[in-house]
């Protein structure tokens, strides 16, 4: 039936359709539930013909042209004329169900509250050596309109109305919206779930409207190819006809012409493939991390080193890979997923969560790095690496509920510290991001410097009267801060929620390229 029913939709909506087709329709449409969700998803793809005709991102439509299949007449106007009343109710319905949506009212009596908002139309799920020219997105990054210029590598991009692109270097794509982007030069590959049938993508020589498939492009500076893999597609030219693909069916096109060809997959990377060239590529990045790990656990200036890469399930301690220093109790934190496939982390989330450690010494300088993954920032504070007490030359490291990064070192009772804030280094936004975080302080100078990802983000001396002639630590905690007493049971609730993977603590004031190093060393 779907064949009969979908040409007597189009035709409907195409104005073509007679008397008794109108009826037919109608009969269908009041039969069965499913006829009138496919005339509601038609209607909506007819839609967005209209907006693209309207915008000028597509031509005029032409009588179609086909390279498989029957001819189908089109028109400019989608405007309904008056058919069978039930029908033209069906289809008001239908499209103020899926175009108009009210402007929402708070409840009466209540206060309104301001949601957390997003800009994007797509999100870069992951890739395989990305290089990109000036802006340079990364995983997990919302993609608003704008250009995007791959030089090499692959990416896949999951726009927000359910489309998959996958895309090779060298490729420069343009996002217009949720359901709309052009392709300027490279190759893509693009699975369109039925959700989203009348995605366009838009080319120098015409514009690919989507009819629920999976197809390709390539175009260079001497041609330019369309290539459907699944499904069906139609291509308008700018001043050609437009023509109808299927399954199968490719199209050679210059400005003036276009030549019929067979579609080849094997041509462009599928997100099958990209899927296992991105385990690959994470098991080589985690045998090197691996090496280098077992490096850095002979720093001369470590004082502890976590770098989980296997712990067993249920182990309630933590090894140290250092000399000189317990295992440390694990309270409440659960082991999850780290960096890479068969990495471990810890998540700090449930609640009372925290590594118990000590470190013994006096210290005249420091630096803490670790590789962080956030799910929110909602206490006042948020742990990274606290001291038991705030005593005279007690260091403490934490985030901020507003993302920033927070330094201080206590002065002793009664004096109020200098506190040694970052530029935001989180928002909601980078929930999928490994972020590799690191603060320096040297106690000769006073001087604190805050890292992000291996570049220095801020760096800040206080003045004399704020310093301290050493750092102690002693009894402290990873991910949390406070401990209840006989007589007051309460704490602070200031455990992360998210996850942390590779912590170290040095003894020294680590320089700016060797805070580069354990970046790229440690990078996902």
């Amino acid at each position: 039936m779907k064949p009969e029913l979908d040409d007597l939709i189009h035709r409907f909506l195409d104005e073509s359709l007679d008397s008794a087709g109108q009826a037919t329709l109608n009969q269908l449409l009041r039969e069965d539930p499913v006829a009138a969700g496919r005339f509601a998803d038609i209607a909506l793809f007819h839609d967005t013909l209209r907006s693209g005709f309207r915008s000028g991102a597509l031509p005029s439509r032409h009588t179609h042209a086909t390279l498989a299949g029957p001819d189908r007449k089109t028109s400019t106007s989608l405007h309904r004329k008056a058919a069978v009343p039930w029908l033209l109710a069906m289809a008001a319905a239908m499209m103020v169900a899926f175009i108009w949506k009210p402007k929402p009212t708070p409840a009466s009596g209540t206060a309104r509250i301001g949601e957390v908002r997003d800009q994007g139309f797509a999100v870069l799920s992951h890739g395989v050596d990305p290089v990109w020219t000036d802006k340079v997105p990364a995983e997990g990054e919302f993609l608003t309109a704008g250009k995007l210029e791959l030089e090499s590598g692959l990416v896949q991009i999951e726009f927000l109305t359910g489309v998959l692109v996958v895309i090779e270097g060298e490729t420069t794509i343009e996002i217009v919206s949720a359901n709309e982007m052009h392709l300027l030069q490279g190759k893509l590959r693009a699975h369109v779930p039925a959700p989203a049938i009348g995605f366009q993508i838009h080319t120098p020589q015409g514009t690919v409207v989507d009819l629920g498939t999976e197809f390709a492009l390539n175009l260079n500076n001497d041609s330019a190819e369309l290539h459907v893999i699944d499904g069906e597609v139609e291509w308008h030219g700018r001043s050609q006809p437009e023509i109808l693909l299927t399954t199968g069916k490719g199209l050679l096109f210059s400005e003036n012409t276009a030549r019929a060809i067979h579609a080849n997959p094997d041509l462009f990377t599928d997100p099958s493939k990209l899927s296992r060239m991105v385990t690959k590529r994470q098991n080589e990045r985690f045998g090197q991390w691996l090496v280098h790990s077992r490096a850095l656990a002979n720093h001369p200036d470590l004082l502890a080193y976590f770098p989980l890469e296997s712990i067993e399930p249920g182990t309630r301690e933590l090894r140290v890979r250092q000399g000189g220093i317990l295992p440390e109790a694990i309270v409440g934190a659960k082991m999850v997923a780290g960096r890479w496939p068969g990495k471990k982390a810890l998540d700090f989330s449930p609640n009372g969560s925290r590594v118990r450690t000590y470190i013994p010494g006096k210290h005249t300088g420091i630096t803490y790095s670790v590789w962080a993954k956030i799910d929110s920032l909602d206490r006042q504070y948020n742990a990274l690496f606290l001291t038991d007490n705030y005593g005279y030359g007690k260091p403490h490291w934490q985030l901020l509920e507003d993302g920033r990064l927070f330094f201080s070192v206590g002065i002793g009772k009664g004096k109020f510290h200098h506190i040694f804030h970052s530029p935001a280094v989180w928002n909601h936004s980078k929930t999928e991001q490994w972020l590799h975080l690191v603060t320096t302080y040297d106690v000769a100078t006073r001087t604190c410097v805050h890292y992000l990802n291996g570049g220095e983000i801020s760096r800040e001396t206080a003045p004399p009267e704020k310093g301290v002639d050493t750092l102690t630590i002693g009894h402290s905690q990873i991910g949390n801060w406070g401990l209840p007493t006989r007589d007051d049971p309460s704490f602070a609730v200031r455990n992360l929620n998210g996850r942390m993977d590779e912590f170290a603590v040095f003894k020294s004031v680590l320089s700016p390229q060797e805070v580069k190093e354990l970046y790229e060393n440690g990078k996902p």
